[in-house]
């Protein structure tokens, strides 16, 4: 069974121009996603797909294999992340690499490690699932949401949820990006989401996701204590 990495680094960014090869810890930001796919024993083939030759560059120059550039329409700001899978997937097809599984890695997490994407392999495998995504703990929980009600506010749920104490409150994960593992031909239906669903389970501080100078900072920061032993 092949489980083929697919990493995503467009080079469009609007909001962070430039971010997926901005130097990070050193080194440039997608470096840190090439390692850990690089160093995960459960991939067997890592590609990265994207738009922009110098994002190309210095993928190739730390190991990446590159062998297509993703079309221009698949990489705008609007552009589904499904449909730059699916067209990574078709491509290794029509070149003798059939995907039985992908693992969809985005650049922009990069404090995921080859453990990580090798325990969420061994969780799809184990698990049944259709599809793995990583999830973290919910910062916010959602029974103590407002929504806007004309000039005043509501609670999202009820004024009974708004009032649960926090030592009664279920569980909550959200999705944190950095980790999708799924079945192929759950493609077809357009979607990365099977029917059986499993989190693999990470630590916020494993889940930095990029998407401003801000979070570049925060994402130094944590480097830092991790290399300091300070963090888990």
């Amino acid at each position: 069974m092949n489980v083929v990495g697919i990493i995503l680094a467009r080079g469009g960014s609007k909001r962070l121009p430039g971010k997926n090869v901005r130097p990070l810890a050193g080194r440039p930001l997608i470096a840190h996603t090439i390692a850990a796919a690089k160093h995960a024993t459960s991939l067997t083939r890592v590609v990265v797909s994207t738009d922009d030759e110098e994002i190309a560059r210095v993928a190739a120059a730390f190991g990446a294999e590159v062998p297509f550039r993703r079309p221009a329409e698949l990489a705008t700001d609007v552009s589904p992340t499904i449909d730059a899978v699916a067209h990574a997937v078709e491509w290794l097809d029509r070149n003798g690499c059939r995907a039985d599984v992908v693992v969809l890695l985005q650049a922009t997490s990069p404090l995921r490690t080859a453990v990580h994407i090798d325990d969420a392999v061994a969780l799809f495998r184990a698990s049944g699932a259709d599809t793995v995504t990583g999830v973290s703990p919910a910062a916010s929980h959602p029974y103590w949401c407002w929504k806007p009600d004309g000039t005043r506010i509501k609670p999202f749920f009820s004024a009974q949820h708004i009032a649960m104490p926090r030592h009664q409150l279920p569980p909550v994960l959200v999705e944190n990006g950095a980790v999708y593992v799924f079945r192929r031909d759950v493609l077809s239906a357009g979607t990365i989401y099977g029917d059986r669903v499993a989190g693999y389970l990470m630590s916020p501080a494993d889940a930095v996701d990029i998407d401003t100078a801000e979070d570049f900072d925060y994402a130094e920061f944590v480097l830092a204590r991790k290399a300091a032993g300070s963090v888990a």
